[in-house]
């Protein structure tokens, strides 16, 4: 257990991964899902003006009063003891409706520190935060426009980077809100401090969004083209394979189906009522990268569902990754004015 939680440490924190596209970016763990609700739904773009505020801390074009004083607490018990979640409050605002604050973690444990022979000589800790403001900035029957301002601070051992992002979304409604789309802009900005002078790239990535919710059955549907800013999504692998017989070298590319669909998230809500609602989600492009040949299963399914008792709203959500185990997700949110004595 503690080999593996090393080896994720050094894969996370080098400074050069030449091994696949997805691992060449600083600040990763902005794109790790916290919400029990978007995770369950495949990771997809959710667009609806609900009360939930983790879809504001998604898309800030969804900001609204209707999430003012809701606080939600979202929880991974990820793998190798590494941990990550989210803390999400919304603050009324009387021009600009809603403010969502939220804090966001990565802990990754502590690691026991040796000198070259293998002695012992003390440990460390790495983690990984960022604080985040998002509101809509302009919003009206048809269209919302909304920006987040996120604070980054990355801490490998004595290794710290500080870096200032932001997300900017937009989200157009037809039909009296049953169909919505939204294109989002994520993770666009800049380090303030490097870990060692050399300046990173930053994860940023163009999603489009659709959501609808059918006028005579409760079900909402998501898709969601994540990507728009690359077409290969492909892995690359550093290493050429050789065929034993032939001794040519074998290369391995997507084809114009598998880049295609490597982009797409759906998901499906069905609204049973208020008090219960059931998710399901498929992630084309954490199956091509994640299954096994040998062991594929529901890699790319995941499914979850929510459950209000009393003032509280409950999510959970199982993602099938790969032959390790599935991923479960915990979710808690209310809404502080309930409490108020009247």
């Amino acid at each position: 257990m503690k080999f593996t939680r090393a080896l994720l440490f050094l894969c996370i924190c080098s400074k050069s991964l030449f091994a696949q596209i997805g691992g060449d970016n600083t600040y990763e763990f902005l794109n790790l899902t916290n919400s029990a609700r978007v995770l369950a739904l495949g990771n997809a773009l959710v667009n609806t003006l609900d009360d939930d505020i983790n879809l504001a801390h998604q898309l800030p074009s969804l900001n609204h009063s209707g999430m003012n004083n809701q606080l939600s607490a979202n929880f991974t018990n990820y793998y190798a003891g590494v941990k990550f979640g989210s803390l999400l409050y919304g603050l009324p605002h009387k021009k600009l409706g809603n403010i969502t604050l939220g804090i966001q973690y990565l802990n990754y444990g502590d690691f026991t520190r040796t000198d070259e022979f293998g002695n012992t000589i003390g440990s460390f800790n790495a983690g990984e935060y960022a604080i985040s403001a998002s509101t809509a900035l302009h919003y009206d029957s048809v269209l919302h426009v909304g920006m987040a301002v996120k604070g980054v601070y990355s801490n490998f051992d004595s290794y710290v980077s500080y870096g200032l992002l932001t997300d900017i979304s937009a989200t157009y409604s037809l039909k009296e809100g049953r169909l919505m789309a939204s294109v989002l802009m994520k993770n666009f900005g800049f380090q303030l401090k490097t870990y060692a002078g050399t300046r990173e790239p930053l994860p940023f990535e163009l999603l489009l969004g659709v959501s609808s919710k059918l006028e005579h059955a409760p079900l909402r549907w998501s898709i969601t083209w994540a990507h728009l800013e690359k077409w290969d999504l492909s892995y690359q692998d550093s290493s050429e394979e050789v065929d034993p017989f032939t001794n040519e070298t074998i290369t391995s590319s997507y084809s114009f189906r598998d880049n295609l669909v490597s982009h797409l998230h759906l998901g499906a809500e069905f609204l049973f009522s208020k008090n219960f609602n059931v998710r399901l989600g498929y992630n084309f492009r954490r199956r091509q990268e994640l299954a096994l040949e040998l062991y594929k299963h529901n890699v790319g399914l995941s499914w979850g569902f929510t459950m209000k008792v009393s003032k509280f709203h409950f999510n959970y959500s199982r993602a099938s990754l790969h032959a390790m185990g599935p991923m479960h997700t915990f979710s808690i949110t209310s809404n502080l004015s309930n409490f108020k004595r009247k």
